[in-house]
C-alpha cells in the first residue's frame, strides 16, 4: 500500500512538473485610412512578421466601390476585406486573387486585414508591402471637408466617357470577354495605357464588369472594372 501511494505520488509530481505550452496568440494592431481633401485613393507601406496582423480601417458608404490591391516581397503575405456586423469575409485575396474591387452593401467602417499565412507565421518570415485603397462613386468618407470626386461607372451611374487600362502586371494584359464573366471567350487583350469608351457597368457576384469599345472600331466587349481607372479620352 505503501509502494502505491509512493508511485500515485511520483505520478502527480511528475504531472505537476510538466511544461505550459501556451498559445500562439496573433499580435494585432489597428489602423484608419482616411484620404487627403479631394482625393480617393491612399497607398500605406508597412511590414508584418510571424503571427502579426494589421487591420486597416476605412469608412465606406453603401453602393460605393471598394478597391484594394496588395504589392509584397512574401508570396506568402495576403489580405481579408471584412464588413461591418459581417461574420465572414467578404473577399479573401489568398483564393481571389490580390485586386479586390467590390460594391459594399452597407455603410459603416469595413476592415482589411493583412496577414501571413500559417506555414510562413510558424517560421516567423517577415512581409514588407505595399496596400493600395481606393473609394470611389461618390465622395469618400474622409470628413466634412471632403471634395466631390469624378463619378465612376460602379454598377449605380453612368462613369466617365473612356476608359484606361491600368494595374496590368507588366508582361500580361487584359482580357476583353463576350460576356461580363471570367469564363467567356477572350475577343482581344489589351496593353496598359488602352484608351476605351465606357459603355456601362454592372455587377456579376463581386466583381464589376464594364462594358467597352476601342476607340478605332474594333468592336465591344466586357472587362474586369479593378483594371480600368478613368481617362480624358
Amino acid at each position: 500500500m505503501i509502494k502505491l501511494a509512493a508511485a500515485l505520488g511520483a505520478i502527480l509530481f511528475g504531472i505537476i512538473l510538466l511544461p505550459v505550452v501556451q498559445p500562439v496568440c496573433a499580435q494585432e494592431r489597428s489602423e484608419r485610412i482616411s484620404f487627403a481633401s479631394g482625393r480617393s485613393s491612399k497607398t500605406v507601406q508597412d511590414s508584418i512578421a510571424g503571427y502579426e496582423t494589421v487591420n486597416y480601417r476605412v469608412n465606406v458608404r453603401a453602393g460605393q466601390r471598394l478597391a484594394a490591391s496588395l504589392r509584397t516581397d512574401n508570396a506568402s503575405n495576403y489580405f481579408n476585406i471584412w464588413a461591418p456586423r459581417v461574420s465572414e469575409a467578404i473577399y479573401n485575396s489568398s483564393t481571389s486573387g490580390e485586386l479586390a474591387d467590390v460594391i459594399v452593401r452597407s455603410s459603416g467602417d469595413y476592415r482589411i486585414q493583412v496577414y501571413l499565412m500559417r506555414n510562413a507565421a510558424r517560421r516567423n518570415e517577415t512581409a514588407d508591402y505595399s496596400l493600395k485603397v481606393e473609394v470611389t462613386g461618390g465622395d469618400p468618407a474622409s470628413g466634412d471637408d471632403a471634395e466631390p470626386q469624378p463619378d465612376y461607372a460602379d454598377g449605380f451611374s453612368g462613369g466617365p466617357d473612356f476608359w484606361e487600362v491600368a494595374n496590368v502586371p507588366p508582361g500580361d494584359r487584359l482580357n476583353v470577354r463576350s460576356r461580363p464573366t471570367a469564363q467567356a471567350p477572350i475577343i482581344v487583350r489589351l496593353r496598359n495605357g488602352a484608351v476605351l469608351r465606357n459603355l456601362g457597368c454592372r455587377m456579376n457576384g463581386q466583381t464589376r464588369w464594364c462594358k467597352v469599345e476601342r476607340r478605332d472600331g474594333g468592336g465591344s466587349g466586357w472587362a474586369a472594372g479593378r483594371f480600368l481607372i478613368e481617362s480624358g479620352g
